[in-house]
Order: structure tokens, then C-alpha cells, then sequence
């Protein structure tokens, strides 16, 4: 039996020589080793490791097709709601990098429906810091008018005040005559 796995793995080996493929029998290089430690850190909840290791991966490794598969992994988890270092511009930046170092990447839809989720996220907070700048102005103004308002009701109460007083001495003039 032994004999014939290992006849078999030979003519295998043989066929693929010929035909030019040959199996893999190297183990996973080091940005495949260093995306697989990120990806088992960040589904223990070490985000902040992994986030490191993916960035150190598509640093250092940008050819790899390990380095697209990081890219992937740095966008979802920097997009993530609830992690520590949520950052949709930089979760944004990095579909975008997926999907012009690896355009053909097993990860190009997915990217792609990211990429424009986050669009029109950050659109939508742009937007919402524009009117909360807005709005803030206008409370100002709001205030400002209000102070006004305030200082013309308190000249209007010392004019009436003047006003009541002429009026008596008017009346005391009046009665004299």
C-alpha cells in the first residue's frame, strides 16, 4: 500500500513537471503565517494586535497576495462599530488599496460593497457635521439676538420709567397753574 502511494505520489510529481505546474511543497510563508496569527488574534478580541500585524502584512509583504487578505481584514476591522478604533476613513482607504494593488483579488466584491457603504457613510457624517456647525452658529445668533432683546426690554423699562415720571411732573405743572 505504502509502495503504491509513493509510486503514486512520483508519477504526480513526474506529470506535473511536464506539464509545468509543480506542487507547493514549501509551508506558508511568512505573511501568510503573520495574517493567520492576526486573523486568530482578532477573533480572540485582540483587535489592536491584529490590527498591527495586518498593517505590518500589507506593509511589508505588498505583493503577496497575503497582503490583499490583510487589506480585507484592516478595512472590516477598522469599520467594526464596536471596536476600539473604529475608523471608517481609514477602513475606506483600505478597501481602496485592496482594490488597486489586487483589482483581482477574491475579495473585489466585497470591497467594492465596503467601499461604497463607507462612501456614503462619510458623506452622510460630513453632512452631519456641516449642519451641526450650522446649527451651532445659529444658536449663537440666537443668543446674541436674545441679548439684545434683553438690553432693548431693559431700555424700554427705563424709558417708561422716564416716561411716568414726566408725566408726574407734567401733572404737578399742570396743578400749579
Amino acid at each position: 500500500m505504502r509502495r503504491g502511494l509513493s509510486a503514486l505520489a512520483l508519477l504526480l510529481l513526474a506529470a506535473g513537471c511536464s506539464t509545468g505546474w509543480v506542487p507547493s511543497l514549501r509551508g506558508p510563508s511568512e505573511a501568510e503565517r503573520l495574517l493567520a496569527r492576526a486573523d486568530a488574534l482578532a477573533g480572540t478580541g485582540w483587535e489592536h494586535a491584529a490590527r498591527a500585524l495586518y498593517e505590518e502584512v500589507a506593509r511589508e509583504y505588498p505583493g503577496d497576495p497575503a497582503a490583499a487578505s490583510a487589506l480585507y481584514s484592516l478595512g472590516r476591522l477598522q469599520a467594526d462599530p464596536v471596536s476600539g478604533f473604529r475608523n471608517y476613513r481609514a477602513a475606506h482607504a483600505a478597501f481602496s488599496r485592496l482594490l488597486t494593488d489586487f483589482p483581482k483579488s477574491r475579495w473585489e466584491a466585497d470591497a467594492r460593497a465596503w467601499r461604497a457603504t463607507l462612501s456614503d457613510l462619510l458623506a452622510r457624517e460630513d453632512e452631519a457635521t456641516r449642519l451641526r456647525v450650522q446649527l451651532q452658529s445659529r444658536e449663537e445668533q440666537a443668543t446674541h439676538l436674545k441679548l439684545q432683546l434683553q438690553l432693548r426690554e431693559e431700555e424700554t423699562f427705563g424709558l417708561k420709567a422716564q416716561l411716568q415720571q414726566l408725566r408726574r411732573v407734567d401733572l404737578d405743572l399742570e396743578r400749579r397753574r
